[in-house]
């Protein structure tokens, strides 16, 4: 599964989002499972969407919890409890609850982004504003990170070729 796009979107009265078709389309219900995990996301103010299976196949091979040091246990516990399962109604909207949407700040006028495995909810005037900051010096930030991920690529197979078989 790989997703891309950004859709620009409002979350409704009853705080429901409705995926956009494009995304749908791509979500496998054997594959991927049919409702979507709502997560705290990596950059402040944002949501993550994973889909279902792939969500859960991230998390099945993680360390258990009595081998984790007790700040690596807090924020398990607290990523499981801002964590919601979405499942979608007949029109593909999700319910996103209001505690989630309060904590992240995120108001009615939305961003939807894919990025590969996920997608993002943003405030829009947010996501207006980092795209802004991205397209300033896209040249060498396309550079930078292309060759970032080419060694972390290179790396992995390395470490993948040292492993016996």
């Amino acid at each position: 599964m790989f997703l891309a796009g950004t859709f620009e979107l409002s979350i409704d009265s009853k705080n429901r989002l409705s995926v956009p078709f494009a995304i749908r389309r791509k979500l496998n219900d054997d594959r991927d499972g049919h409702a979507l995990y709502v997560v705290p996301g990596r950059r402040p103010n944002t949501l993550a969407l994973y889909p279902e299976k792939h969500y859960e196949r991230l998390r099945v091979d993680l360390p258990a919890d009595d081998a984790l040091s007790e700040e690596t246990f807090a924020y398990r516990q607290f990523e499981a409890s801002q964590s919601a399962l979405l499942d979608p109604d007949g029109q593909g909207r999700v319910l996103i609850p209001e505690r989630l949407l309060k904590r992240a700040g995120i108001g009615k006028e939305v961003a939807l982004i894919a990025v590969r495995d996920h997608l993002e909810l943003w405030n829009r005037a947010d996501f207006e504003a980092f795209e802004t900051e991205m397209w300033n010096g896209y040249p060498q930030k396309r550079t930078q990170a292309v060759e970032e991920m080419k060694s972390l690529v290179e790396k992995e197979r390395a470490a993948n070729a040292e492993k016996p078989v």
